[in-house]
């Protein structure tokens, strides 16, 4: 008996849905990612934009991606492709693959997605560079060899089922932590997106940005780095001294100064020869104190909820272009290829649940599956007849 497949034409939903997403993505990025080509080239804009489709889901190297896409269909070499990118302002290439992440952004919306106010995430990551230090390159801690790193920043939507990435940045050493902040709220909000409690990564941590946040009137939380101050509020709370929320003034860099609430609570998982200060985590919010103390039990969990952006980007750095090239262009291209197949893999299990009429609470479709797919469409773009 014959596969139900060649009898009927009936298409599993998974399949469906990974042939609609790989069209979905391949049309988008051709009408926004504009690569420039005399009428006469060889490899025209699309078979650019597939070549860089086949990288980011092989989490691959151009030279030995290429060469093994070239044995199953035509393909550019390495220094082709690179070559055709580094063509393109970073700037305009930035630009280009934002308005194709953001058109995922509103197909998302269309589904509902962000209908109610959302948990959300602000990030930032490094990338190692191997190279001169130059005008947009930061420095960090010394990580794989080197200290120094191009770095972007991202806003996350960390609810299960809502695990998109909404927007996303380049940080360069005159950018400022706080600005930054404001930059991927506002990118957020001019999206229609409304943040019910924005959790701020580590890195963010000063007075800045805290006073940017209240400024902007919007609820956060963020943890606390366990300096002489934290640690003497997390003391004297042991001791019976104060309540587990207080007023707490942060001192920054240049006198700058932030007011904010500290509130401590014991590990669960603590243990009684631990000191007193690695027995409790501390958070600094602007949220009110009743709302604290309802939540109590609740926000450090809540606040756990923040490393769903932690498993996204995991799952993320699994469809993302490999270099060591210290073309800032190069960079941002891999970087924003990334996030907007990542949102493509979002979309495609939104609308399967929907198709099945059920609750998104776990991905239907594995990343994993949707890029075996599409590099098995991009190596064999003909069917035989």
């Amino acid at each position: 008996m014959k596969p139900l497949t060649r009898t009927s034409g009936y298409m599993p939903p998974n399949r469906k849905m990974n042939e609609l997403s790989y069209k979905r993505a391949f049309q988008i990025l051709s009408e926004h990612f504009t690569l420039r080509c005399a009428p006469n080239s060889r490899y025209p804009s699309g078979v650019i934009v597939e070549s860089l489709m086949y990288l980011t889901v092989e989490n691959a190297y151009a030279e030995s991606g290429l060469q093994n896409l070239a044995c199953t269909r035509k393909a550019p070499s390495a220094d082709t492709l690179l070559r055709r990118v580094k063509t393109l302002p970073w700037k305009e290439a930035y630009r280009m693959l934002v308005e194709a992440n953001d058109r995922v952004v509103k197909k998302l919306k269309r589904r509902g997605i962000f209908k109610k106010p959302v948990l959300a995430a602000a990030d930032l990551s490094d990338d190692p560079y191997y190279g001169e230090y130059g005008n947009k390159v930061c420095a960090g801690r010394r990580e794989r060899g080197t200290n120094q790193f191009y770095r972007h920043a991202s806003f996350h939507v960390v609810e299960a089922g809502k695990r998109a990435t909404v927007f996303t940045m380049m940080v360069t050493p005159f950018d400022d932590h706080a600005s930054v902040v404001e930059k991927l709220l506002s990118a957020a909000r001019s999206r229609g997106i409304r943040v019910e409690l924005l959790l701020v990564d580590r890195g963010f941590n000063g007075a800045d940005v805290v006073n940017k946040l209240k400024r902007l009137r919007q609820p956060f939380l963020m943890p606390a780095q366990k300096h002489r101050g934290v640690k003497k509020a997390i003391e004297d709370y042991d001791n019976g001294l104060t309540p587990a929320v207080i007023d707490f003034k942060i001192e920054g860099d240049q006198d700058k100064k932030a007011r904010c609430r500290l509130f401590m609570l014991m590990k669960r998982d603590a243990s009684p020869l631990e000191p007193v200060t690695g027995r409790y985590v501390a958070f600094f919010t602007n949220l009110s104190v009743e709302r604290v103390i309802l939540a109590y039990e609740q926000l450090p969990e809540e606040y756990r909820k923040r490393w769903g952006i932690e498993t996204g980007f995991r799952v993320q750095d699994n469809v993302q272009a490999k270099t060591t090239s210290k073309s800032f262009t190069v960079r941002v291209v891999y970087i924003m290829l990334s996030t907007f197949l990542y949102n493509i893999w979002v979309l495609a299990n939104a609308a399967l649940i929907k198709t099945l009429r059920e609750d998104f609470k776990k991905p239907k479709i594995k990343l994993s599956q949707l890029a075996h797919y599409f590099r098995r469409k991009i190596e064999q773009p003909y069917k035989p007849p």
